[in-house]
C-alpha cells in the first residue's frame, strides 16, 4: 500500500520496496549475468550494468552501490538495497535473468531485464543519464499477456486515449465510455503507493483495468491514468523530491482528472465519483475537501495509520510467515531506526533533512499533518468503504475497524456504507489461508462481487440525486 513506490501503494512485494522507488529520480532496468546488451548504450554502460547485476545476485550490496551516481547512493544505500533484494527472495531464491531490452528515453538509456525468483518474474530496470554511473534503479512488474476478467464485456464500451493535466506533468490515460448516447456517470481511479501505471499493474494483475472494464460494462464511465511518479520519474530533480508530498504525487492530478470529465459532454457533470485504493483511499478526505462538487467517494483498502508504522507491521507480518534469517533481523532493525528518524522530524528538517525510507522530510511531515480519521468526520458526501478480510497491508482488524469507529463517532452512519469481503486480499482478489507476497504473482482478477457492489452503489447515489441533468 505504501509510499512511493504499488502498490503498491504499493509495490505489493513490500512497503520497503514501495518506499525506495519514489526516491529514485529515473526509471530503468537491469541486465543478466553474462547476457549481451544491445541498443543505444556505450561499452562502459554495458559493463557497469552487467557488473551491477552480478554483484546483486552475489549479495554484495556494498559493491552494487559503487555503480550508482551520487543521487542514487543517497537514495538507496547498501543496506536498503539489500532489504529490497531480500523481499524479492520471499518469492523464492534468485534463479536467472532473461534476455534484456535496451531503450532510449530522452537523455536516458534504459535497460529492462527480467529476473526470475522462484515462481515470480520481475523486471529490473536500470537507467543511465549520460555517464557510466547508474542514475535510477527500479523493480517493476514483468510485462506479460493480460486477459480481461470474465465479467468484462468489451462490446459494451469503448476506450479512448486521454491526457490529464498539461505542461510538465501531463499524464497519459484512458477513458472507458459505455456504449449508447449518454451522458454517463463517471468514476476516477486513484492509485495506491508507488509509481503505478494506469492499470495499477502488480505482477500479472491489473486491478484498475479490471475495475475500469467491469464498471464500463455496467454503464459507468471510468477515467484512469499513469501516476506522476511513474510517467515522469526520469525528469524529477532532487529539488522536486525535496518538496515532494502527496499533493504532487496524487492530489493535483486527481483534480486535473475531474476537470477532464467536467469538460466532456458525454459525462453527467453532477455525477462524478472518485475511487481511491490504499494510499489513494487514505487521501479520500483530502480529495473531497478540495473538490466539493464530487457526487460521492469510494475507498478500497484505505489506510489510516502512519505509513512508517504500516511499513514495520508489513515486514513483521512477512517475516512471521517463516524463512527469516539473522540478516533479515538486522535489516528489520534498520527499518525500526528509520522509523524513529521519521517520528523525530520537525519543520526545521524540511530544507536540508535526510532522505528516509525513500522520501525527504517534507513528504513525511505533510502526512503527519493530515489525520484521515479526523478527515472522515468532516466529509459531506456519500462514502463507500470496502475492505478485504485477508489484506495484510491494510487490515480488517486495524484500519477497517478504525474507519468504522470514526464514522460512528462523527454520526455519519447513514451517509457511509462499509463492507468487509471474506477471502479477499489487498487487490480485492480471492485466495485462502494467510496471504503472502507470492499470492500477488498468481494471475487473478478483482472479485466480481466488488465490481457489482460498486456499480450498484454508484447508481443508487445517482438515483438519490435531485439534480436535473
Amino acid at each position: 500500500m505504501l509510499k512511493n513506490g504499488r502498490n503498491f501503494d504499493t509495490t505489493i512485494l513490500s512497503a520497503m520496496v514501495a518506499a525506495v522507488v519514489l526516491a529514485v529520480t529515473s526509471t530503468g532496468s537491469g541486465g543478466a549475468k553474462q547476457t549481451a546488451l544491445r541498443g543505444t548504450m556505450s561499452e562502459e554502460q554495458q559493463k557497469a550494468a552487467l557488473a551491477f547485476i552480478n554483484s546483486l545476485t552475489k549479495g554484495d550490496f556494498q559493491k552494487s552501490t559503487t555503480f550508482f551516481d551520487a543521487t542514487m547512493k543517497a537514495a538507496m544505500p547498501a543496506q536498503m538495497l539489500g532489504l529490497v533484494w531480500q523481499q524479492l527472495n520471499q518469492n523464492g531464491r534468485y534463479e536467472k535473468t532473461l534476455p534484456p531490452q535496451v531503450e532510449r528515453g530522452g537523455a536516458h538509456t534504459i535497460i529492462l531485464m527480467p529476473a526470475v525468483f522462484g515462481t515470480k518474474t520481475v523486471d529490473l530496470k536500470i537507467v543511465f543519464s549520460g555517464s557510466d554511473k547508474i542514475s535510477g534503479f527500479f523493480i517493476v512488474p514483468h510485462s506479460g499477456q493480460f486477459k480481461n476478467a470474465p465479467y468484462v464485456t468489451p462490446s459494451t464500451f469503448s476506450e479512448e486515449k486521454i491526457n490529464v493535466g498539461a505542461g510538465r506533468w501531463q499524464l497519459d490515460g484512458h477513458l472507458a465510455l459505455p456504449s449508447g448516447t449518454g451522458p454517463f456517470p463517471a468514476v476516477i481511479l486513484v492509485h495506491g503507493s508507488g509509481p503505478s501505471d494506469e492499470d495499477e499493474t502488480t505482477g500479472p494483475n491489473k486491478p484498475f483495468r479490471d475495475l475500469s472494464g467491469g464498471l464500463a460494462s455496467r454503464g459507468i464511465a471510468v477515467l484512469r491514468y499513469n501516476k506522476r511518479t511513474k510517467q515522469h520519474a526520469s525528469t524529477m530533480s532532487n529539488r522536486d523530491l525535496r518538496t515532494f508530498t502527496v499533493k504532487e504525487e496524487t492530489l493535483q492530478d486527481v483534480l486535473e482528472a475531474a476537470k477532464v470529465l467536467r469538460g466532456d459532454a458525454r459525462i453527467v457533470q453532477s455525477r462524478i465519483f472518485v475511487l481511491g485504493h490504499s494510499l489513494g483511499g487514505m487521501l479520500i478526505p483530502r480529495i473531497a475537501a478540495q473538490d466539493q462538487e464530487l457526487r460521492g467517494l469510494i475507498m478500497l483498502a484505505g489506510a489510516n495509520q502512519p505509513l512508517e508504522d504500516a511499513m514495520v507491521k508489513q515486514v513483521e507480518y512477512i517475516n512471521s510467515l517463516g524463512g527469516s534469517s539473522a540478516s533479515d533481523d538486522n535489516k528489520f532493525r534498520h527499518l525500526l531506526e528509520e522509523r524513529a528518524k521519521i517520528k523525530a522530524l520537525t519543520e526545521k528538517d524540511v530544507e536540508n533533512g535526510p532522505l528516509i525510507l525513500g522520501a525527504y522530510p517534507a513528504y513525511w511531515l505533510d502526512l503527519r499533518e493530515h489525520d484521515p480519521l479526523q478527515g472522515i468526520g468532516e466529509l459531506n458526501k456519500p462514502l463507500f468503504i470496502l475492505q478485504g478480510e485477508r489484506d495484510y497491508q491494510v487490515t480488517a482488524d486495524g484500519d477497517f475497524e478504525r474507519w468504522k469507529a470514526a464514522v460512528d463517532k462523527a454520526g455519519k452512519v447513514n451517509q457511509c456504507k462499509l463492507k468487509l469481503y471474506p477471502g479477499l486480499n489487498h487487490l480485492f482478489m480471492s485466495g485462502s489461508g494467510k496471504c503472502s507476497p507470492q499470492e500477488y504473482e498468481r494471475p487473478s482478477h478483482v472479485d466480481e462481487m466488488v465490481v457489482d457492489d460498486i456499480s450498484k452503489w454508484i447508481k443508487d447515489q445517482c438515483e438519490r440525486s435531485h439534480v436535473q441533468d
